[in-house]
């Protein structure tokens, strides 16, 4: 029942605020144009952050009094670091600031979670744990805001995500993890009412990244207490699309010679609805997917045999090369339709 109240506080919150979210966004110029790389056809409000950021935080600010959470330095510089990039992305949102100006907020962001005390522990020298934990954050944070390219897809992979993490940190008894994952999917969940197609309002990017920075941290957060190396795979499973499609859009615009950085319509989703010409359909898809790494990454969760892990590593490597492979001969020039 104390999941639940979480839970509904945040969806109710964001139900409530979304319309008038919508509203402010027309009145502020917070709207996404239409152009060639995009599939939308008439300008559309970017504020979805906003609600999303407020009913995330009422939920676990709820769930923090309810439960007599103490905030730790830890803690605070996990919620510094959610409020700063939601700042980042909403300034990227109204004037564009370019990406290396966000890929260096998005470090300040980091600092802010990892010198608070986040890191996750697991790799034992500091410098490299240090490490991978940036490129861990910075990588999904980019992850995210990339697939925010199609109605749905971003908000939906978090739902998703979110609930796959706080079934983790309920079964291994981490509650305030636990709050921050229910609170998240409580959000993305209600946001989807109004993102998913034909959206009225999008995330922006002070939504993507906001999913991004919460659900890479909930990563983090899941092998705390955990003595193994082999549960590093258990996060990267749950998130194994986002993360599939960063590494898909990289490659295949290296190969092409293209910038890393630009926009475009080359994403797997993208080439996704052109076989399948369909908005709805290519995000049910990518669910079902999203779905089944989940359930697949928190199996693994109840093993520490070796075999198993190593026979799921191999197998979803061998997977996501195959479907790369067969997806980057497919065209982008598609149409899609509702």
């Amino acid at each position: 029942m104390f999941y639940a109240v979480l839970f509904f506080v945040a969806a109710a919150l964001v139900v409530s605020l979304t319309p008038l979210v919508r509203q402010i966004a027309y009145r502020w110029d917070f709207l996404d144009l239409p152009d060639i790389r995009k599939i939308h056809e008439r300008p559309t409000p970017l504020l979805g952050g906003l609600a999303i950021l407020a009913g995330f935080l009422a939920a676990f600010l709820i769930g923090a009094k309810l439960h007599e959470l103490k905030f730790t330095f830890p803690l605070l510089g996990f919620l510094s670091g959610a409020v700063w990039i939601f700042l980042l992305g909403l300034l990227d949102d109204k004037i564009s600031i370019g990406p290396y100006a966000k890929l260096g907020g998005q470090l300040v962001a980091c600092v802010f979670l990892f010198f608070s005390g986040n890191t996750n522990g697991l790799i034992t020298s500091a410098p490299l744990d240090l490490f991978f934990s940036f490129v861990w954050v910075v990588g999904l944070m980019n992850a995210v805001n990339f697939l925010d390219n199609m109605d749905g897809l971003a908000t939906g992979i978090t739902f998703v995500a979110s609930m796959a993490f706080f079934t983790l940190f309920v079964l291994h008894g981490q509650v305030m993890p636990a709050m921050i994952a229910i609170g998240l999917a409580g959000s993305s969940l209600a946001f989807l009412l109004f993102n998913f197609h034909p959206a009225s309002i999008f995330l922006g990017d002070a939504g993507s990244l906001l999913f991004g920075y919460v659900l890479a941290t909930l990563g983090i957060m899941s092998t705390w207490h955990q003595d193994s190396y082999l549960y590093l795979l258990v996060p990267v499973l749950i998130l194994g699309y986002p993360i599939f499609d960063v590494s898909f859009v990289v490659f295949t615009r290296i190969a092409r010679g293209s910038s890393i950085a630009q926009p475009g319509k080359d994403h797997s989703t993208h080439r996704l609805g052109t076989l399948l010409t369909n908005v709805r359909g290519t995000a049910a898809v990518v669910y079902a997917i999203c779905l089944l790494l989940a359930l697949v990454g928190i199996s693994l969760s109840f093993t520490r045999e070796l075999s198993i892990y190593m026979a799921a590593l191999f197998l979803s490597a061998g997977v996501s090369l195959s479907c790369g492979a067969l997806l980057s001969r497919v065209p982008v020039q598609g149409v899609l339709r509702d």
